[in-house]
């Protein structure tokens, strides 16, 4: 059966209980279909099968309810990838960073990848969005990255300074993350072993078994 906002698929639900999930659900497939500008209270009230004035004792505005989407959704992507960075190994890091990649937002389901890209289109555009997205999302990534690199730099011998660090950190979340971001925007095939290539050689992370093959 088509998802639709009548009928979303459930993604909430999986780990929000009770009538908060399902009213997040009813709201993600409202604005997955016609995004946070286009999508209203109303629809999701519908969606559910309430009244208005009932959604609105939930939530006061759109914006609480679209606040309360991205931060659920950064808390759970953050929390899986912080697990999932946690396994990548240094002696076999090329194979781990496939891996990681395999797991990302855009192959992790349609459930997952399709709830990124809807939250994710209007975060920009609203500071109080932003906010969220930057509190439950990004700053915990950041953090995680940069515990990431100087673990996976000591495996090389690599030692960066503070200002060193803080460019190597970027630099890993603009390839990694800006892959997923461009693939469909760039409708190009994807290409996994280009994109850890690419990474390996421009933190410097080399020497591994895998990259020399």
């Amino acid at each position: 059966m088509p998802e639709t906002a009548s009928c979303p698929a459930p993604y909430f639900s999986d780990f929000v209980e009770g009538r908060r999930g399902e009213i997040l659900d009813a709201a993600l497939a409202v604005f997955r279909e016609k995004g946070y500008e286009g999508g209203t209270m109303r629809e999701v009230a519908a969606a559910l099968g309430v009244t208005e004035p009932a959604l609105y004792r939930h939530y006061p505005s759109k914006e609480a309810l679209y606040a309360d989407l991205l931060g659920l959704a950064g808390d759970r992507v953050v929390q899986s990838a912080t697990t999932r960075m946690a396994e990548v190994r240094p002696e076999t890091l090329r194979e781990s960073l496939l891996g990681l990649i395999a797991w990302g937002p855009p192959r992790h389901g349609r459930k997952v990848g399709g709830m990124l890209g809807t939250l994710l289109a209007s975060a920009p555009h609203n500071e109080t969005l932003m906010k969220s997205l930057r509190q439950h999302l990004a700053t915990p990534m950041v953090a995680g990255i940069r515990e990431f690199v100087p673990r996976v730099d000591a495996f090389f011998g690599i030692a960066r300074g503070p200002a060193e660090l803080d460019s190597a950190v970027r630099v890993f979340a603009s390839l990694f993350v800006g892959y997923f971001a461009t693939s469909k925007t760039l409708a190009m095939p994807d290409d996994d072993g280009a994109i850890v290539d690419a990474i390996l050689l421009v933190m410097g992370w080399t020497r591994t078994e895998a990259a020399q093959g």
